[in-house]
């Protein structure tokens, strides 16, 4: 967070309403081009799943688009108000001589609300509206598109990989516990409020970098590529509703009453959400809805977390990212979402998005910089 001069202030007095709007949406205008591989990708997705409702003869159910649309949207003024405050608060520890309300002006309209951040926002937000629309479309439609039948294998895949056991029986001794599984369920939930802090951090950057573009261009292509294209490949449940879709003895049965045992001594929110997901598949509809296990999601997009924060330079924050990463990929074995396999899957794309974002970015780069004249 940076600190308004003397000549801030003076470029603030010298920059009417009029012009203002006018950086804005030249910058507006001008990000259109630079955004484009991520309206690319946007546009794709929505026109699948336009063509795969019609297909199927189904509405898109926009209910938890508008939902998230509206906490992302109510994160923003909170990081704004904070951010204000945390200026505020700076002025006063530092002992500002001048208006404490003309320098907090000038940060909001010089900084926060610049028309460089303002353009860099509105096409992050505008993207990734327009991709979730198209994906959440799709992902409910998955068991319509290629019917579940791909847990039995992912289950046998698990205790291949770990020597005839389950991940979750290897875990069990150590975090099989109420306390510690309510711990888990608390730091799994926290990956929402992580996820939406990289996006706004990228998002509403003020330069549109090439880590930026890196990292927005990887989050939608992980998406796309886990849930979209191998989501849907390999059509499965996950383990807590393993025994509802594979006939037999269900070897997570242990696991999911231990979870219910567990959420009467502490509040384990998972065993509820996973009851209403699983009602809102069975009726056709719901608050929640989609259920997609292979790959993890909470896993790919938690790698991305701490390659961009390494990129970024902030080595003690990508560590502790790793760390939440690794507590991601345990939660989601032992809470019953995901299969060891789907977490392994998850990484793996996500360092491949990664990978190829960061090519493509660089290219374009280099070409436009080819492209320029000389000065």
């Amino acid at each position: 967070m940076g600190t308004v001069s003397p000549d801030g202030l003076a470029q603030h007095a010298a920059l009417d309403a009029g012009e203002r709007r006018s950086r804005t949406f030249s910058a507006v205008a001008a990000g259109f081009r630079s955004h484009a591989r991520l309206y690319a990708i946007a546009m794709l997705v929505y026109g699948l799943a336009g063509l795969q409702s019609e297909w199927l003869g189904r509405k898109v159910n926009l209910r938890l688009v508008g939902l998230v649309t509206g906490m992302t949207l109510g994160c923003l003024v909170l990081i704004i108000f904070f951010w204000v405050a945390a200026e505020f608060l700076r002025l006063w520890w530092t002992g500002h001589k001048g208006s404490p309300a003309l320098a907090l002006k000038a940060k909001l309209l010089d900084d926060i609300l610049a028309p460089s951040r303002v353009a860099n926002t509105v096409h992050a937000f505008m993207a990734n509206g327009v991709f979730f629309v198209g994906f959440l479309a799709i992902k409910k439609a998955i068991p319509l598109t290629n019917p579940f039948a791909w847990d039995k294998s992912l289950m046998e895949l698990d205790r291949v990989l770990h020597f005839g056991w389950l991940p979750h029986e290897i875990l069990a001794p150590l975090f099989e516990y109420p306390l510690v599984t309510f711990v888990i369920n608390v730091v799994y939930n926290w990956w929402f409020l992580v996820l939406i802090a990289c996006f706004f951090w990228q998002g509403f950057a003020r330069t549109d970098s090439m880590l930026r573009q890196q990292y927005l261009l990887s989050y939608l292509l992980t998406w796309f590529l886990g849930t979209l294209i191998l989501g849907t490949i390999l059509s499965s449940v996950g383990p807590c509703f393993y025994g509802f879709v594979v006939d037999g003895p269900n070897p997570y049965a242990p696991l999911m009453d231990y979870l219910k045992a567990a959420n009467g001594v502490y509040p384990i929110w998972a065993v509820p959400t996973q009851a209403a997901l699983w009602q809102s598949h069975i009726v056709g509809f719901g608050v929640i809805e989609g259920i997609s296990a292979m790959p993890s999601m909470h896993v790919a997009t938690s790698v991305l977390f701490f390659l961009v924060a390494f990129a970024a330079g902030k080595r003690r924050l990508g560590w502790w990212l790793v760390g939440f990463s690794i507590a991601i990929f345990i939660g989601s074995v032992l809470l019953g979402w995901h299969y060891a396999v789907d977490g392994y899957a998850g990484a793996l794309i996500a360092l491949a998005c990664w990978k190829f974002a960061g090519w493509i970015v660089r290219r374009d780069r280099l070409r436009a910089a080819k492209a320029a004249p000389a000065p």
